[in-house]
């Protein structure tokens, strides 16, 4: 009977497992994805021997290795989210493991989930690096390691010889597994001998002298470094203590399992139960508290402008209007992308000439989304400069392989094979760009392939050759030179429109408009007839007879039954569900 009911036990705490790897799985690759992508972009992991001997020359420095080699895998999101999920799983039952071998009754179990969901809570933000994780499941590991080997000289000596590679692998978490080595002593059933006093003795002084002795090996980096090891969070100055928390629990959720254990239960399965939900509540509050999803839109939008889906982007936009200025700036530029831009772009919230071309931020996202921008209009050497910028600008020295392809674009575009094949070599090491850069090496060998090539080919035509200075207070006359650059540049001319718009400058833009004359438009865009018949009802110059496109007769009337209704009332939200897709409701309500 005893043995049947240590069964079903079993049975229900690999199952808990399966469901919290499960909840993860499903967290990360179906409602958090974006999130995995956005830490891919900012690391570049090469399979080389100096790239790992760069990071193994110090202390924490294997799981750093490490989690920038998962971290690759977050290209595909769904991969990402398995990686998570294994891991955190792997955390949770290698704690487990060692609360078994402390004796700790089963029907505690739930309580061993802790540590990892305290860690999902902790990935939801983006500047937790995977690093940290993989040096929380080595100390557990560790800590198993100590308990499976039988107590005596030879768990002794496997111990301060885990404690070494501990320190070397994983870093600071390493005091943590002294601790728990000190502690394991006081659960056994013999007294505690000269021989155990000897060891934690010397396990203090390894302890200590461990980060001094490393400092005299490797001398570049500051003391905090060598007690600390790993980048646990993106900005290396900033220490979270929930990290110091995790490592803690780690260490001491199987002692205070093992002492819960010693109270006599009657009703386990009602303790099981209990705890299970317990822990489901806390997980369900912890992430929904940590989980930010307005962030998690904007990388959404970014990553599908990386990825050329600018239809996906403005579906986004179509099931929810986005709000953030960057989730804008991307919007508008898929719309651009589609010839779109002056046909819908006040449906969607605007946030004015911001939302077109951000200001510069010295720091390493808001350049990646705006050098998007850039490329795709043709200014290239801002393009490259904002991709340098921000791939120097990342707190954690590590390099972008998102900057590295845009950097290796730029190159080629501007004719710099050189300097493009440095670029090239390097993403020829990684796993998913080796068969792009490979296929780009080739290209450039041929200077008409790369004229012919569909986008590379088109901003060679596009860009500006000139010298000039950048400035970001005259963005209207850089985008206005790059058209007269080239005036098939449909997107240039249509940005040129659309930030006079958003500036109300209607007397710049009826000056702009007759540029349009080079494009060939069949129609002209809705909300430039928009602008055009504002313009002229306020002017009483209607100079339809002047150009040779047509004014839509519905767009006529839709003003007609604007200026009525604003004449009636001037409130907002009223006159927003009716002409709340119009250039005029812009002009008028919008700040």
């Amino acid at each position: 009977m005893k043995q049947n009911i240590f069964s079903k036990i079993i049975s229900i705490d690999t199952l808990l497992s399966l469901v919290f790897g499960a909840a993860v799985f499903v967290f990360f690759g179906f409602y958090y994805p974006f999130h995995l992508n956005y830490q891919e972009q900012f690391q570049l992991f090469l399979f080389t021997p100096q790239y790992l001997l760069d990071f193994i020359n110090h202390p924490g420095g294997l799981s750093d290795y490490l989690g920038n080699f998962f971290t690759q895998f977050f290209f595909y999101s769904k991969n990402g989210a398995l990686i998570l999920a294994a891991l955190l799983v792997v955390l949770q039952r290698t704690i487990l493991a060692t609360s078994v071998k402390l004796g700790v009754a089963k029907h505690w179990m739930p309580l061993t989930f802790i540590p990892s969901i305290l860690y999902w809570d902790l990935l939801c933000d983006e500047n937790y690096m995977l690093g940290g994780l993989i040096a929380m499941i080595l100390l557990a590991i560790s800590c198993f390691i100590y308990l499976w080997i039988k107590r005596g000289s030879i768990q002794r000596i496997t111990g301060i010889l885990l404690l070494i590679l501990l320190y070397w692998a994983a870093g600071g978490v390493f005091i943590f597994f002294t601790l728990f080595m000190l502690s394991s002593k006081f659960t056994g059933k013999s007294k505690i001998g000269k021989n155990d006093l000897f060891f934690a003795v010397t396990l203090m002084l390894v302890t200590l002298v461990l980060p001094y002795l490393a400092k005299l090996i490797v001398l570049q980096y500051p003391m905090q470094k060598f007690w600390i090891g790993v980048n646990y969070f993106r900005f290396p100055v900033n220490i979270p203590t929930t990290i110091t928390t995790v490592a803690l629990l780690i260490f001491a959720i199987p002692f205070i399992l093992w002492f819960a254990s010693k109270m006599a239960i009657k009703k386990a399965g009602l303790i099981l139960a209990t705890l299970t939900i317990l822990i489901t509540a806390l997980t369900f509050g912890f992430i929904r508290n940590s989980a930010d999803f307005s962030k998690e839109e904007v990388m959404a939008y970014d990553f599908h402008i990386r990825m050329r889906r600018w239809d996906r982007a403005i579906a986004m936009a179509n099931e929810k209007a986005p709000t953030s200025p960057l989730a804008v700036t991307c919007l508008n530029l898929a719309l651009a992308e589609t010839g779109q831009l002056g046909e819908r772009m006040f449906e969607y919230y605007q946030n004015g000439i911001g939302g077109l071309l951000p200001d510069f931020t010295r720091d390493f996202t808001i350049p990646v989304i705006t050098g998007e921008v850039y490329y795709h209009l043709g200014l290239i050497n801002t393009a490259q400069r904002f991709a340098f910028e921000a791939m120097e600008a990342l707190p954690d020295y590590q390099k972008s392989v998102r900057s590295i392809k845009r950097l290796a674009e730029t190159n080629i575009i501007n004719g710099d094979y050189e300097v493009a094949k440095k670029y090239l070599h390097l993403l020829q090491k990684t796993l998913y760009y080796k068969k792009w850069a490979t296929r780009s090496l080739e290209i450039i060998k041929t200077e008409e392939v790369v004229e012919q090539h569909i986008e590379w080919g088109w901003l060679r035509k596009a860009r500006i050759q000139d010298d000039f200075l950048f400035s970001e207070q005259e963005k209207l006359n850089m985008i206005g030179l790059l058209f007269m650059n080239n005036r098939r540049n449909m997107i240039a001319f249509e940005y040129l429109l659309a930030a006079t718009l958003l500036e109300k400058d209607l007397q710049l833009f009826i000056r702009y408009f007759p540029l349009s004359s080079s494009l060939n438009y069949k129609v002209i865009p809705k909300h430039f007839q928009e602008a055009l018949l504002y313009i002229w009802e306020i002017t009483n110059e209607d100079q339809t007879k002047e150009i040779s496109y047509p004014i839509n007769d519905a767009i006529r009337a839709r003003l007609s039954a604007y200026k009525k209704q604003y004449g009636n009332t001037r409130d907002a939200r009223v006159i927003e569900k009716g002409f709340g897709d119009t250039y005029w409701y812009y002009l008028h309500f919008r700040n």
